[in-house]
Order: structure tokens, then sequence, then C-alpha cells
């Protein structure tokens, strides 16, 4: 018997966030193809989204989309939300974040496909723009070399986020590591350290194994490693 189904892709991009944080609290759950809801019940199920991630929570028998609401429903029921009502507040920020970085780095989820004067500007601009913010964030809550977390001294689901967002993508795109080292060093420690937690670690071992390199698929990924080998 599952706690949760997580219906999406096989790639990583959106539904890799739901995962780490289903690996590190324990969760029994399963991963089904997100073809089962998407796109022909996607309007008929309890809490309707246009598009996966969905999450089925067995206990309570409902459905959530938009990958920072599952976020925001696991961190909730398995206490991975700060206690202080302001970091409350900045956890939530942090997933929405989260979700802007993912549609920027896919051009508007691909309704454009990147050009290398368009992909240099994002790259060195917008993007290192949101690596620097995450890091003051960290940094404004005593983010170390080796200790703490993006909100002060306790794990939570800021954390897993932000290692789904730029821990996958570093691993995805080996180029872009030199520049999360530089534009958020605390940033790029912290991924590391979440990434070796235990359940985490065994994971994306198994997944990486599985899946390589493999980002968000499509032409939307054909485009964005067309500008990484230019």
């Amino acid at each position: 018997m599952v706690d949760y189904k997580l219906y999406y892709w096989e790639l990583p991009f959106r539904g890799i966030f739901i995962q780490l944080l289903l690996e590190d609290m324990g969760a029994r759950y399963s991963r089904l193809d997100a073809l089962e809801i998407y796109p022909a019940k996607s309007l008929s199920i309890h809490h309707p989204g246009m598009a996966p991630p969905y999450l089925y929570d067995c206990q309570r028998k409902k459905y959530f989309s938009q990958m920072p609401a599952c976020l925001m429903h696991l961190a909730h029921r398995h206490d991975y939300l700060p206690k202080r009502p302001e970091r409350l507040t900045l956890a939530l920020k942090t997933l929405l974040d989260c979700n802007d970085v993912l549609m920027e780095i896919t051009n508007s989820n691909g309704m454009l496909m990147w050009t290398p004067k368009r992909w240099e500007e994002f790259r060195y601009q917008r993007l290192a723009d949101w690596m620097v913010l995450f890091e003051n964030t960290g940094r404004e809550h005593n983010l170390k070399d080796n200790r703490g977390f993006l909100l002060g001294s306790t794990l939570s689901v800021a954390d897993i986020a932000t290692t789904a967002l730029f821990g996958t993508m570093v691993y995805s795109f080996p180029a872009l590591k030199a520049d999360l080292i530089e534009c958020a060093p605390h940033i790029a420690n912290l991924c590391q350290r979440i990434e070796s937690r235990p359940a985490i670690q065994a994971f994306l071992t198994q997944h990486r194994s599985e899946y390589g390199r493999d980002y968000c698929g499509g032409q939307i990924e054909q485009s964005l490693r067309q500008m990484m080998n230019a």
C-alpha cells in the first residue's frame, strides 16, 4: 500500500522536486505515467490541474497539481516547513522562485527556442541573478560552506527544492556548475550536502544511472543542449 502516487514523465524537471521530498521523508509512493491523467482527465480530477505533475494523496483521496502546491502539501503534512511565520512565507516564495526559474530556462516553457544571443544574455544576466538571489537568501539566514540551511538552522522544503532546481540543472548541464560556484558558492555546497543525504543519494544514484543527464526532453532540451555545445 502506497501513501502517494506521483504522475509525471520519466524525466526529472518538475517531477524531481516532489520525488526528492518523498524520498527524504521516507514516504511510500509510486511514480506513474502522466498520460494516465494528462490530458484526458486533467480537468475532471479533484483540484484540477492543467499539466503534470499531479500528486495523489491516497489517505485523503485527493489530487494536487502545480509543483509548488504539491510540495507545500507534503511539507505541511510531514513537518518540512519552518515554524516562524516569516520563514514560512519565504519557503513558499522559494518554491515559486524555483518554478519561475524552470519557466525561464525553458524560454517560457518552450514558447520559443533559444538563439545564441538570447541564451548568452539569459545565462550571464538573468540566470546569474537568480543564483545570486538564492545565495543572498541563504547568507541572510547564516548559511555557511558546510553547515546551515537556506532559511536557518533547520532543513525545510526550501532546501529540497533548491537542490532539485540547481543540483539537477548542473548535473544535466555540467557547464553551468562553474556558474553556480561563482555566483552562489554556498548554494552549490548546500546542493551537495542535500544530495548526500542517504535516501536522496540512493535515489539519485539509481535515477541518474537509468536516465543519465536528461533534463526536460523534447525540442526544449535539444535547444538548451545546442546552446551549451555552441
